[in-house]
């Protein structure tokens, strides 16, 4: 998987999310990141908050074990291939595979549980079985 989906603990607190932004911002300038964090918005079982998207690679060495996601339910990981398969990773480490990522209208993803929006792209997306290039919604 290359891309993570993720909220943080606490995210409307604002100290804590400055907390976290400082420390991202401070691994980027210093150039120890591959690649970008991404400021999203995002659904999780009805529930809307901010959220991030970054590498995996970044994920891993940036965030895991900082004191920023270890209360969180799951996250999102997401292929690099163009079918952008998702898998929740939960915090015991067990996976589940929820099909793949699929662009859709503000008002499809409304419809839904869970999807995240991407302001820079003013693009949603929702998770769907199967192909999401021959998915087809309501």
């Amino acid at each position: 998987m290359k891309y993570v989906i993720f909220s943080i603990d606490n995210v409307t607190d604002t100290h804590t999310q400055a907390k976290f932004l400082r420390h991202i911002d401070t691994a980027r300038a210093m150039q120890k990141m591959k690649g970008n964090m991404v400021h999203c918005i995002g659904s999780y079982k009805g529930e809307i908050e901010p959220s991030y998207m970054m590498l995996w690679d970044d994920f891993k060495e940036h965030v895991i074990g900082k004191g920023f996601v270890e209360n969180q339910e799951s996250i999102l990981r997401v292929s690099e291939c163009n079918k952008q398969y998702a898998e929740l990773v939960y915090s015991d480490q067990t996976r589940e595979s929820v099909g793949s990522l699929k662009d859709v209208s503000k008002d499809e993803a409304m419809k839904h549980d869970a999807w995240t929006y991407r302001p820079d792209l003013n693009m949603y997306w929702i998770t769907v079985k199967g192909n999401p290039d021959t998915v087809h919604n309501g």
